[in-house]
């Protein structure tokens, strides 16, 4: 016999609560998303059927969570960036983002990138809604949770703020303002998404310029993971990315390299990868990540269908290599989150 509708949501704050879950803990647990959650919660459930809050409350009374998860206090920004273009920094922003949702965690994928790239694989109908964009949340200094500007793609536990066309013109609008105002502006645009503590990592998709908008979501973020090609082009972007780095740092403490991946590797150059992995280690000591992507058709074909490597083909070299570089980028910020708290 189905439960009452008007027992549900008091049966199932006492099971929540029972189990010392927050509604990061629910939705790790059941693959619903935070709105979902939050709309059965606050919403008149006169329309929904029993049986499907029946199903919901027993699916959150059997489901466990898996303590390997980390937990943070506030969610961790990864700010990826290419200091030129073709380093394929989207395809690993749209892949990482994947990679982290299918081992539980809850990721807001932010598209600052003009050619927005990483919106179109990760939430392809975002032209239909052209206004709700990163440049427009920014530049009006929208909190992007309240006012709307976070979207819900397809895959569970992967949100997006969309990219746009028109953030190419964003460097113009910045220079008329101060670091202060802008750094302002970002804090708003990610108030709520911070106090709520719900997504557990934030991954910027950042322009290749080294302009006064990536400068400000450095001094935001966390870490900052560059991807490069293995090629004499890819490791002369090695220096500066570790200048900007090194003189963000002064602004904010916490930034760190997580380090350089080195993407659409050509195996058929198996000594020139080796010498230019052996460069950048001499560069950027242990900052090279052990991992790397090869040249696969199949994240092109992927990319036309709108989807993550892992999820268009998870048999695929590519999509192995993926799941690889995400184990060891996690096993790298578990370890310096573990050195900060001492």
């Amino acid at each position: 016999m189905c439960m009452r509708k008007s027992d549900w949501k008091d049966r199932m704050n006492a099971l929540l609560k029972k189990k010392g879950w927050d509604i990061k803990d629910w939705r790790r647990a059941t693959g619903l998303n935070q709105w979902q959650l939050e709309s059965l919660m606050e919403m008149d459930l006169s329309e929904m059927d029993e049986e499907d809050l029946e199903r919901i409350y027993e699916q959150a009374k059997e489901a466990k969570l898996d303590k390997s998860l980390m937990r943070f206090d506030c969610p961790v920004m990864i700010a990826v960036w290419a200091h030129k273009g073709g380093m394929g920094k989207s395809t690993i922003v749209t892949n990482l983002s994947y990679e982290l949702a299918k081992r539980g965690y809850n990721v807001l994928a932010i598209d600052t990138d003009s050619q927005s790239d990483m919106t179109s694989v990760l939430f392809p109908d975002y032209l239909e809604q052209p206004d709700i964009s990163f440049y427009n949340g920014f530049l009006g200094q929208e909190d992007f949770r309240e006012e709307g500007y976070i979207m819900h793609t397809e895959y569970t536990g992967i949100d997006v703020v969309a990219g746009s066309a028109e953030s190419e013109a964003l460097e113009g609008s910045l220079c008329t303002m101060t670091e202060k105002i802008r750094s302002k502006m970002w804090k708003k645009c990610l108030r709520s998404v911070r106090e709520e503590n719900y997504y557990d990592f934030i991954i910027v998709d950042m322009d290749k310029t080294a302009g006064k908008m990536n400068k400000t979501i450095l001094d935001e973020a966390d870490y900052v993971l560059a991807p490069i090609e293995s090629s004499m082009f890819g490791i002369k972007a090695v220096p500066p990315t570790l200048a900007q780095i090194e003189e963000t740092v002064a602004r904010n403490p916490k930034l760190k390299l997580l380090g350089f991946l080195f993407n659409k590797v050509d195996l058929r150059k198996k000594t020139a990868m080796a010498d230019n992995t052996s460069l950048v280690e001499q560069i950027a000591p242990e900052y090279t990540f052990k991992t790397f992507i090869k040249n696969d058709a199949n994240v092109d074909n992927s990319q036309k269908e709108h989807m993550p490597i892992g999820y268009y083909n998870a048999r695929s070299s590519a999509s192995r290599q993926m799941a690889e570089f995400a184990d060891e980028a996690l096993e790298r910020i578990r370890k310096d989150q573990k050195e900060r708290r001492g």
